[in-house]
């Protein structure tokens, strides 16, 4: 018997045969069109110190002037002096906008981009906010459009400026994928970007970077990082490729984190979670999300809620939904990442799923959003479903009922 909360099967056949008809033919359509279409891997440096490469790849570029963006904190820590320094020292001008915050909006984006006259280059040092506001506002500049005219698949005509993308958060693989999510100030709602040219031209993975970050901050992205190589991984996308991408993601989580936990100064563990963070992000923009990312993105884009901890809360609860599709995925991840040996399939699947919610227990992730009423709930599956019916390729359809029943466990009590 399924947990309460989830529906049967007959009911899920029963009740979503109109909307999963519907969605699976519109993703069946697009197969052939996104497997297709090519999707660019930046040049990628890794490891302590490489943050120094950044001034070498502008020079070798011929940028002479190029726009930072970042945020207040990492200028106040003066995290960037020495990369800012060298670049000067090569001969390049610097213009920088530290103005960036969680979750940019599109007014952000319009900042960075009046900031820009003259640059030929941007780089960008900060978690995924920092990188997603970079990508749209380097395809804004080169198409001479503002970045909401940019949502949606494949709208960016011309090549965005060269981009360099330093992660300061092992979770979001921004560095390394096709979109860039921002937030709409009137509708609360989060837009994305979709486009393989907003890929960066470069990624620096320099764990020194993250070793300041506070522990819960490191636990949600970690969980993010999981949550696309999870999503991936059951994707009706999924590709041999993709899988291998999702495997070693999720085998390196499932090493680094517990010990970054217990020692949050471990640079080699920190260099793991963002090369796992790097190959999820690798798997996912290949075969894109799921319902895990929908609901987040409602969640967040409503009620400011980290995008991390969202995902987080949600994805047991979503992996467990799917276990009448995707068993023999989960299973395998269940081995993969040393979790269960058993026999039985289901009997793996199951201990991966409770592994997942036992890894947000251990890094202190509530099992309930706060921030998240009752009242919305509806106005959250809308947007949910708007999101992903017919654009993520997901192994199970929820009901509206199913839905309900999601929502009341993670919500506010």
């Amino acid at each position: 018997m399924e947990q309460a909360g989830y529906l049967h099967d007959r009911t899920q056949k029963e009740t979503i045969t109109m909307a999963a008809f519907f969605s699976r033919w519109m993703i069946a359509l697009r197969k052939p069109v996104v497997m297709a279409v090519k999707k660019p891997t930046p040049l990628t440096y890794i490891g302590a110190g490489r943050l120094r490469q950044a001034a070498e790849l502008l020079r070798e570029a011929g940028s002479s002037r190029v726009l930072v963006m970042t945020t207040p904190g990492m200028m106040r820590r003066g995290q960037l002096d020495q990369t800012l320094l060298e670049i000067k020292e090569n001969g390049i001008e610097t213009v920088i906008f530290d103005r960036v915050s969680p979750d940019p909006t599109f007014g952000v984006v319009e900042e960075a981009v009046s900031c820009s006259a003259g640059c030929d280059a941007i780089l960008a040092v900060g978690g995924g906010s920092v990188l997603d506001a970079a990508k749209a506002a380097a395809a804004a500049i080169a198409n001479h459009q503002p970045a909401r005219k940019l949502v949606g698949i494949l709208k960016v005509k011309k090549q965005p400026m060269l981009l360099i993308a330093v992660p300061t958060t092992a979770g979001t693989g921004s560095e390394t994928t096709i979109a860039a999510v921002i937030s709409e100030t009137e509708t609360h709602r989060k837009r994305q970007i979709l486009d393989p040219k907003i890929v960066p031209f470069a990624a620096i993975l320099d764990p020194e970077l993250t070793v300041g970050l506070p522990q819960g901050n490191t636990i949600h992205t970690a969980m993010d990082a999981l949550t696309h190589a999870l999503e991936a991984y059951v994707s009706t996308y999924a590709t041999p490729e993709t899988d291998r991408y999702a495997e070693m993601a999720a085998k390196m989580i499932y090493e680094a984190l517990p010990v970054v936990r217990e020692e949050p100064k471990n640079v080699e563990m920190r260099e793991q979670l963002l090369v796992a963070s790097f190959l999820a992000g690798m798997a996912f923009t290949r075969t894109y999300v799921g319902y895990v990312h929908a609901f987040a993105h409602s969640i967040g884009g409503r009620y400011g809620v980290a995008h991390g901890l969202a995902n987080a809360v949600l994805l047991p609860h979503i992996m467990e939904y799917y276990l009448p599709s995707s068993a023999p995925r989960l299973a395998r991840m269940a081995q993969i990442c040393g979790v269960s040996d058993a026999p039985d399939e289901m009997a793996r699947a199951r201990t991966f799923v409770k592994s997942i919610a036992e890894m947000n227990r251990a890094g202190g992730v509530p099992e309930r959003l706060q921030e998240f009423p009752r009242a919305e709930m509806d106005a959250v599956i809308h947007e949910a479903f708007s999101e992903c019916h017919g654009t993520y390729p997901v192994p199970r359809y929820y009901t509206r009922a199913a839905a309900r029943a999601l929502l009341e466990q993670v919500c506010a009590e």
